[in-house]
């Protein structure tokens, strides 16, 4: 829901739209063929090195999303609430359906097939991340129990919660660290290896698609004990860690295909390290405050509109990558094309969901002006 201006934390809208240009970058990635190009040479080199970061995406919403969680109880108006976020998909589906179909020279289909790709959350091809947030957002009332309210500051408490924490990292992120290696040869550690070779020595059930309940929990976290270190120490941090994973994945892949695998997805050590130290940065530190208030109600409104932004993108990234990859051959002349077509999909797609955020609301108001007409219509006969 849109918060009052005077209620919002500037700090998080600052948040939600670095994550959603990060969203933008991250798909960049596939659309400049990254992933099938050879891993060697200094461009591949920058790439591995700025991929940890892009990663960090839907990880830093999903914190966000716990960092700015209410405590709401589960009831018909909380899981009503949805009815606006579904709407919202709906509206960005038939664009994505009608733009694509042209851009991607599809062929026109059934009717019906139409309809299941809307309910299957396929015709937005982002649209999986609406998938996950549903179920998030229907369990965040029973993980907030779990999790313990914020009041409670005792020590005991506080102990409860970082032994909570760190249950979850075993669950979810441990296997990233440990089960990465063919143990039955020692080339493994200098060479690249199959996952399918991967030897498990500690339990990895829960870690393919359980992580976003771990980010929910750490935005909790952050929001109540944040991370005791100077900003400059936070910095250096992410600094660090951005250079060592993207040194790590590049000679773990080196002269090979990039292999996104559990050692450098979502739920990786140093994507969920990177994710918490940027959240940390952003929102724990200095609060931001603008003078202007224009300046900072139009921030406000570009935070709103990234939901839709994100799921819009797709749109924009076919129709300037296909020009792209027309034009350029190799990795190495498509990178210097990144950043102005990153800016030019930012903006596209904010632009494009403005005008879907203002059909939402124009057609749930006439719905909302059509039932009380139905209803006085009863009322009177």
């Amino acid at each position: 829901m849109v918060q009052k201006q005077s209620k919002r934390n500037l700090n998080c809208d600052v948040l939600r739209i670095f994550a959603f240009i990060l969203v933008i970058l991250v798909h960049s990635l596939i659309n400049i063929n990254f992933y099938g190009a050879s891993n060697r040479g200094l461009t591949m080199l920058l790439l591995n090195l700025v991929r940890p970061i892009f990663m960090t995406c839907v990880p830093l919403f999903l914190i966000l999303s716990g960092f700015l969680t209410k405590e709401p109880e589960f009831n018909k108006a909380y899981v009503l609430k949805l009815g606006k976020i579904l709407f919202t998909y709906f509206l960005c589906a038939i664009v994505c359906l009608v733009c694509l179909h042209f851009l991607e020279h599809r062929e026109l289909l059934l009717l019906r097939y139409y309809v299941f790709s809307i309910l299957s959350f396929h015709a937005a091809p982002y649209g999986w991340y609406v998938d996950m947030y549903i179920g998030l957002y229907l369990l965040i009332p029973f993980l907030n129990r779990l999790w313990g309210g914020e009041k409670d500051k005792s020590l005991s408490n506080k102990k409860y919660k970082q032994n909570f924490i760190l249950v979850l990292l075993f669950l979810f992120v441990l296997p990233s660290i440990f089960n990465i290696y063919d143990l039955t040869h020692l080339s493994s550690f200098f060479h690249h290896t199959s996952s399918k070779k991967f030897v498990q020595i500690v339990p990895d059930y829960w870690s393919s698609s359980g992580y976003p309940i771990m980010y929910y929990f750490l935005g909790r976290y952050l929001k109540e004990f944040k991370l005791k270190m100077k900003w400059k120490t936070n910095a250096f941090l992410i600094f660090i860690m951005t250079v060592v994973s993207g040194l790590f994945n590049f000679y773990r892949n080196y002269n090979h295909h990039f292999a996104w695998d559990i050692f450098d997805g979502m739920q990786s050590f140093q994507v969920m390290s990177l994710a918490v130290l940027i959240a940390n940065l952003i929102l724990n530190y200095k609060q931001i405050e603008l003078k202007s208030a224009k300046l900072t109600k139009f921030i406000n409104k570009l935070s709103v509109l990234t939901f839709g932004g994100y799921l819009v993108s797709r749109v924009f990234d076919v129709w300037l990558y296909n020009h792209v990859n027309a034009t350029c051959s190799t990795i190495k002349e498509k990178v210097i094309y990144l950043l102005p077509v990153t800016i030019i999909v930012f903006c596209c797609s904010l632009i494009l969901s403005y005008f879907i955020d203002l059909l939402s609301k124009y057609i749930l108001k006439t719905m909302t002006q059509l039932k009380e007409r139905v209803f006085k219509t009863k009322m009177s006969v």
